[in-house]
């Protein structure tokens, strides 16, 4: 059975869930569930691999009636208690993080994870994620790094000085892993790194930002609006290469009617990201009849860009995931702007701002880092020519 096949069955059988559709009848399944144990194993490992495991696992094991393999329902089980167990400890961690950088005054919001779960299908435990993304200013950043050192963290990579100031000013994270390997924080201050010039101001995040309930405890977090562009944003620059990516969305969508549809389409517009936008939507309409209003999904339907982008993305879907080449992936993110001077823009910046990568590679002193400006390009381009030979 092939993985187009697989895939379809996946998409429909999580739309049997309310909280991915908003319906309270599921459709019936578009293709029937597997026969042998060889097409289950293919099937769920489809399901795994597109990070919605324990979805597909709340789907399967609610129907009524459904004769399940001993084997499969063991499976699907024991993607549930896993699921469970990884939103328990991350619950805790962030309560720990949260409490601890209140007690230090300086104020975070935490965004996906557990709450995007709770944002898009109403269970702390359906979502498969690994990290904590929190979000602080960007001048607290060096301050949160002792408490997080006191709470068992340190950095994944070792920076010196002149190197954090660095990753300050052209990056948006830094990536903090607990001693025991048990879990990660990624520390934001800006929701896109400088090469991928995506608009959104960071200030107006932080003055809608809102506090929200989650499993009892209060979090504080973006704006649904703001939300939903982000998703868009990020789906974007990992060119929707996981099916959780849109589900997620459309679960968010689904669970709440009342998103301010212009103030988000006038957001993407100023942002240079109105492609993108009509990808996500093309995305989220078709395989989880998102409720955006119609004038917008009728824009996506016309936009044979973003229709080309959005068949292309999903058919990725089908194949065990394997990451683009940065070229590759750089095709996708020109192919996504719909303004000459936001792809002149993203070229640039991509080409002449060093990473950690970089810096890792080729260790400068302070007075000589600005050296890596002039390497970085070179480096690209010995990065290009090697995929060219391998690919010959």
């Amino acid at each position: 059975m092939s993985g187009s096949e697989h895939l379809t069955r996946l998409t429909s059988l999580l739309r049997q869930r309310p909280a991915v559709t908003g319906k309270s009848a599921p459709e019936p399944l578009a293709l029937p569930l597997p026969t042998t144990e060889a097409e289950w194993a293919q099937f769920l490992d489809l399901a795994v691999a597109q990070k919605v495991g324990p979805l597909a696992a709340s789907v399967l094991l609610a129907q009524p009636g459904a004769a399940l393999p001993p084997a499969v329902a063991a499976r699907l089980k024991l993607i549930q208690t896993e699921s469970a167990q990884r939103a328990l400890l991350q619950f805790s961690e962030l309560l720990r993080v949260q409490a601890r950088l209140r007690t230090e005054g300086i104020p975070m919001l935490f965004f996906k994870g557990q709450l995007l779960a709770q944002q898009a299908y109403g269970n702390l435990g359906l979502r498969t994620c690994f990290d904590l993304d929190i979000f602080v200013h960007q001048a607290d950043v060096l301050r949160v790094k002792p408490v997080l050192a006191a709470l068992g963290y340190r950095p994944e990579f070792t920076f010196r000085p002149h190197e954090e100031a660095e990753l300050l000013r052209s990056e948006c994270e830094y990536t903090f892993i607990r001693e025991d390997g048990a879990a990660r924080i990624d520390l934001q201050w800006q929701p896109r790194a400088r090469y991928f010039s995506f608009g959104m101001p960071t200030q107006a995040l932080w003055d809608r930002s809102v506090n929200v309930s989650l499993n009892g405890f209060t979090v504080a977090t973006f704006a649904l609006d703001d939300l939903v562009l982000y998703l868009i944003a990020h789906g974007a620059k990992h060119t929707w290469h996981r099916l959780e990516q849109v589900c997620a969305l459309g679960g968010v969508i689904h669970r709440h009617p009342g998103l301010d549809w212009p103030a988000i389409e006038a957001a993407a517009r100023a942002a240079g990201a109105d492609r993108m936008l009509l990808v996500a939507v093309r995305l989220v309409t078709e395989h989880f009849q998102a409720p955006v209003p119609e004038a917008l999904a009728q824009r996506a339907a016309q936009d044979s860009r973003a229709v080309a982008l959005a068949e292309e993305f999903a058919r990725q879907w089908a194949r065990t995931p394997v990451p683009l080449t940065l070229f590759a992936t750089l095709r996708q993110h020109l192919r996504m702007r719909e303004r000459w001077r936001d792809r002149l823009r993203h070229c640039f910046w991509l080409a002449v701002t060093p990473t950690s990568e970089d810096w890792l590679a080729r260790p400068l002193p302070p007075q000589l880092h600005w050296a890596h400006y002039l390497f970085r390009p070179g480096r690209l381009l010995g990065k290009y020519a090697r995929v060219k030979r391998d690919g010959a």
